[in-house]
């Protein structure tokens, strides 16, 4: 990721830092006795990953739940229910997530009596593989308070009987939060000992560093624990809501760069999937739905003020082109320069709203892996129209016109895996004008998102002076099928020149 050195034999890191990348040759003058060398026999190495927008603790969370991704059928997966329940006191919630009835035999949704059978005490909620679908059984229907008479919030659908009128148990998009508010939150001491298996599995798929969107006090107090008890294993930039300022000021950035406290999040609107991304025209297929505009200019300001003003960088989270408009203002209109404007989930776009991120030099954050559930899930092109869908999302066109795009993985709601991300941004299928290269996609994931947090002078290439992050992969990215991506495997981390992953 270095343009003056795109590729090397050789890497010589002296405690924490890069000293020299070159040729074998020129890197074997720094070996000495005490020297460790690694031999990779060919295989890459890029910089540590960093994945810009990911919910730590939630991730922590869903690591305590069943696993269904690899369910099969209706009966393998009451099989698997059935198991739990008996390792499971009486009333307490089971949750999983991951199944797809497109795998199963039968070819067909869940639905609560296929929960009932199996765990009549405990209340059940599952989630699809697409997050805003799940099934919930009659115990966490009695718990919700739900019923025929119940009416689905605006963006949800509750699954109900066509004859009968009886719920079926399938809950769709904001109709899935009418079961999750009736969920106890797990307990902080069972939360911090999640999270920091959730950091293993980070460094695990090559990450080493994460931009942590908080979102409650809560995960402050853990992100500390985990420094103090020398478990944050990972690099963690803390981006917090605007709620939290205070609370993140007192969070002191740490001095070997594990921790540094940059962010504060705004939400101008809401999302495309809900329909409440503000929009400057209808929805297409509702005529009278714009979106909702959540922070007007003036509100805008002044919280993008009072964060400058306390030293903090403006997260700014503008899905839909009305909500984008409202952010770049307030930016054009900062007597600030010199800070870095930030735009999260940045999707719907337009030639003029372009030229104004070039111009006020906004970087942009994407996961690519919700572009494709966009178009694949919730049917943008439908939904917008042709003439703005094609405008959603549109990387190359921002590459094209030098603007600085980040990515990350939005888990646990899509992905972890940042090489998933990179071969979605490269094989998309959807308006593939806008495919990126390899190279482009894995600039995402390092340089950028280096620069996204004004780290670049510490991380996101391998070059000297830069802290030792590397990512080692088992077949060059490059070089192998771009639908084969996302089967690369990864061999080895190092963070600060100690290896805390090896496969092997």
């Amino acid at each position: 990721m270095n343009p003056h050195q795109p590729v090397a034999q050789a890497v010589a890191i002296r405690k924490n830092i890069i000293i020299k990348v070159g040729t074998n040759q020129e890197v074997n003058k720094f070996v000495s006795k005490g020297t460790k060398i690694i031999s990779l026999d060919g295989k890459t190495v890029v910089p540590g990953l960093i994945d810009t927008h990911i919910h730590v603790a939630d991730f922590g969370r869903c690591l305590l739940w069943l696993d269904l991704t690899n369910i099969e059928s209706v009966r393998q997966l009451q099989s698997l229910l059935k198991e739990k329940t008996t390792q499971t006191s009486a009333g307490k919630w089971l949750i999983g997530r991951g199944w797809n009835q497109n795998r199963f035999k039968e070819k067909r949704l869940l639905n609560a009596s296929d929960l009932d059978s199996v765990t009549p005490v405990n209340p059940v909620i599952l989630y699809h593989e697409a997050a805003m679908m799940c099934v919930v059984n009659s115990k966490a229907i009695e718990i919700a308070c739900l019923t025929k008479q119940t009416a689905a919030t605006s963006g949800g659908i509750i699954g109900k009987d066509p004859k009968t009128g009886e719920l079926t148990g399938v809950l769709e998009g904001t109709a899935t939060n009418l079961v999750w508010l009736s969920v106890p939150e797990p307990t902080f001491d069972e939360l911090f000992e999640a999270t920091s298996i959730a950091c293993n599995k980070i460094a695990e798929v090559g990450v080493t560093s994460v931009h942590w969107l908080v979102l409650s006090e809560n995960e402050l107090q853990i992100i500390e624990r985990l420094r103090s008890e020398g478990k944050l294993l990972i690099r963690v930039n803390v981006v917090v809501p605007e709620t939290l300022l205070e609370k993140a000021a007192g969070l002191k950035s740490a001095e070997d760069y594990r921790l540094h406290v940059g962010g504060v999040a705004l939400y101008t609107d809401g999302y495309l999937d809900s329909k409440t991304a503000a929009l400057s025209d209808p929805y297409n297929d509702e005529p009278n739905n714009s979106g909702n505009l959540l922070l007007a200019e003036q509100s805008l300001t002044t919280s993008v003020t009072r964060i400058l003003e306390t030293g903090f960088q403006p997260v700014i989270h503008a899905m839909g082109d009305k909500a984008i408009d409202t952010a770049l203002k307030v930016m054009e209109q900062s007597s600030v320069k010199t800070v870095r404007f930030r735009l999260e989930q940045a999707a719907l776009l337009n030639p003029k709203l372009i030229k104004r991120l070039k111009s006020q030099k906004v970087i942009v954050t994407v996961q690519p892996k919700v572009i494709s559930t966009e178009f694949s899930v919730w049917l943008a092109t439908e939904r917008l129209g042709v003439e703005r869908a094609m405008w959603l999302h549109p990387l190359k066109t921002l590459f094209k016109e030098g603007i600085k795009v980040a990515a990350g993985s939005d888990c646990p709601m899509e992905p972890l895996n940042p090489l998933v991300g990179i071969q979605e941004a490269v094989t998309r299928e959807s308006f593939p004008e806008q495919r990126l290269n390899v190279q482009e996609a894995l600039r995402m994931y390092t340089v950028y998102a280096a620069y996204s947090s004004c780290e670049e002078n510490i991380k996101g290439s391998i070059e000297p002076h830069k802290l030792a992050d590397l990512t080692v992969l088992s077949s060059d990215p490059y070089s192998v099928p771009i639908n084969a991506i996302k089967n690369i495997d990864v061999e080895m981390v190092i963070i600060d020149g100690q290896i805390i992953f090896s496969k092997n």
